[in-house]
């Protein structure tokens, strides 16, 4: 009895780190991929996941077309060379609902995408698990898998200058590796190492001792059919609209006051 309760456990062991668990949500809304974002209904329906000292990212997916969107932030604002941004996915070749398979090394269903520096000279690679280490793969399209970055003068999360990354992968595409890239439900490992002097250095979800080589140490992404229902990015309000709100409080506090001095009196 006791080895059937011991086998019991070994198959329903999660191929992934269950202790690290995110919720997509789903939007309304197809975020416009630029590498900034701001109040308004672009990512109001995602809910921020942060990592290490400051790092957030943030996703949902969209329905029509169906399409995984995220985006990633720390406080880095300064340009070196050896930046790096670092995202895998754990698929699997049926896709749909099945769950991530995790494993030792990265199998032939798993994607590595490294983006590296900012500007023109940034440069993206992507990768394809073999079994047991990763071999470079052809990136693609921009239709398929839509990458872009900027330094952000600020965002609803980060109030300095700093570099976000913004990505959007077609959910449904086989064309490009044979399989999807993700499924509806799948693991997933973030990192930003921030190569500045003195900097950040490297921040990851999960953290260490996960890292992009162990499928088994990623955290998961499951999905949920609707949107946050506590959003954390504020709708967006114009700055007239700020203004004459702002003034008219003020003009009602001043009559306020002096209401309550004549009352006194």
């Amino acid at each position: 009895m006791l080895s059937l309760f011991a086998l019991g456990l070994a198959g329903s062991a999660t191929a992934y780190n269950a202790t690290y668990t995110h919720t997509n949500y789903l939007s309304s809304t197809i975020p416009t991929i630029d590498g900034t974002y701001a109040q308004g209904d672009e990512w109001l329906a995602s809910g921020t996941q942060t990592f290490g000292a400051n790092g957030i990212f943030r996703d949902e997916w969209v329905m029509t077309p169906t399409t995984a969107n995220l985006l990633i932030e720390t406080a880095d604002g300064t340009n070196d060379a050896g930046d790096q941004w670092i995202i895998c996915f754990d698929s699997t070749e049926a896709g749909g609902a099945t769950e991530p398979d995790g494993g030792a090394a990265p199998k032939a269903n798993d994607f590595k995408v490294v983006v590296t520096g900012h500007g023109a000279t940034a440069t993206v690679q992507w990768y394809k698990g073999t079994g047991t280490g990763w071999a470079a793969a052809t990136a693609p399209s921009s239709a398929i898998a839509n990458i872009a970055q900027s330094l952000a003068a600020y965002t609803p999360k980060i109030g300095t200058p700093h570099y976000v990354l913004e990505m959007q992968i077609d959910k449904t595409d086989t064309t490009a590796f044979g399989m999807v890239i993700m499924g509806y439900n799948w693991a997933q490992y973030v990192s930003y190492y921030d190569a500045h002097a003195g900097g950040y250095g490297l921040q990851s979800w999960p953290p260490a001792p996960a890292s992009p080589d162990v499928p088994d140490g990623w955290g998961y992404i499951v999905y949920e059919f609707g949107a946050n229902p506590t959003p954390d990015v504020p709708e967006g309000i114009g700055l007239v609209v700020m203004l004459a709100v702002s003034s008219v409080a003020a003009v009602g506090a001043v009559l306020l006051r002096k209401r309550t001095k004549i009352a006194n009196l």
